[in-house]
């Protein structure tokens, strides 16, 4: 059972033994009143707290017998930052995931392809990076995500297999349009928190401290629609960032490859990203992990 689904059971039971045993009065009235309020708190903090999977499971965190991580960005593409963006990680040889807004895509869509032709992997992250749909029919849910896959489908040839809601946020139908729509849902186990503290060094340190074997980062490109984390402040707190994991010995993995989940190998992973190995031994892993892939599929 879903953690919504014990919530339920316990507040129905709750609400059962009130009625049944319970005299009737003012505090009959108030034990029921507060049983459910309780419940109505659940349900608003499992929708705003993805590490609850209290709507859905999502990864926040890969295997933890290695130090490595996955480097993952929000709300773009922005042509004020992912340009010198995708420069610092082609520089740094390293592989992020970019979730990234369908309407952001549709404008920009060459953007996403620099991005996917560099190995990146592009992961959807809802088409208008709204929060309608979180109380809309379940039908406009669907609508929502399907927009995104159907535009980055478009421009890469095929639909992304990843999926990031907007600040993580879930309800209780969005299993279900994820697995119509085929999608893996990702949250984060460690996240830069930008708007709170602003400072790239001081993001960049906190992250640092809290990162562990197997996290998935979460920094952002921008906050869509706005400028309130300026561009040069996004870069060098990514820079400082990658700086600072790897002085705590971490090495960056693409985020399918840290979660090694079947199929998706089929996303290019260039022999470049895999630094440990020499490229024609890192090709012939790759193309081991892919042909083990099919083979489960």
């Amino acid at each position: 059972m879903s953690r919504l689904a014990w919530s339920t059971a316990g507040a129905a039971i709750g609400l059962s033994l009130i009625v049944t045993l319970a005299e009737a009065g003012p505090s009959k009235t108030q034990l029921l009143l507060s049983v459910i309020g309780v419940y109505i708190a659940l349900l608003v903090v499992g929708s705003l707290s993805p590490r609850l999977d209290f709507y859905l499971p999502s990864a926040r965190r890969g295997p933890v017998d290695q130090p490595w991580i996955a480097l993952t960005f929000d709300d773009g593409p922005d042509p004020a930052l992912t340009p010198a963006l995708l420069k610092l990680l082609r520089r740094e040889r390293i592989p992020a995931a970019f979730f990234c807004v369908g309407a952001a895509a549709r404008r920009y869509p060459a953007l996403i392809t620099q991005a996917a032709a560099d190995g990146h992997l592009i992961g959807n992250h809802s088409d208008r990076h709204g929060y309608g749909w979180t109380v809309a029919a379940p039908s406009q849910v669907l609508a929502e995500f399907a927009a995104a896959n159907q535009t980055l489908a478009a421009i890469l040839g095929a639909a992304p297999r990843f999926v990031r809601t907007p600040s993580g946020v879930s309800r209780p139908d969005l299993a279900e349009a994820f697995a119509q729509l085929q999608l893996t849902n990702v949250a984060w186990d460690v996240c830069g928190l930008e708007l709170l503290y602003r400072n790239p060094a001081r993001i960049a340190a906190r992250i640092a401290r809290l990162a562990r074997n197997g996290s998935i980062i979460l920094l952002h490109e921008s906050y869509y629609g706005t400028r309130i984390v300026k561009p040069e402040q996004a870069l060098t707190t990514a820079q400082l960032t990658i700086a600072l994991l790897r002085e705590r010995g971490f090495r960056f993995v693409r985020l399918d490859h840290l979660l090694k989940q079947p199929g998706f190998a089929a996303s290019p992973i260039h022999a470049s990203w895999l630094p440990e190995e020499g490229g024609a031994m890192a090709k012939a892993r790759i193309d081991e992990s892919t042909n083990h892939s099919a083979s489960r599929s």
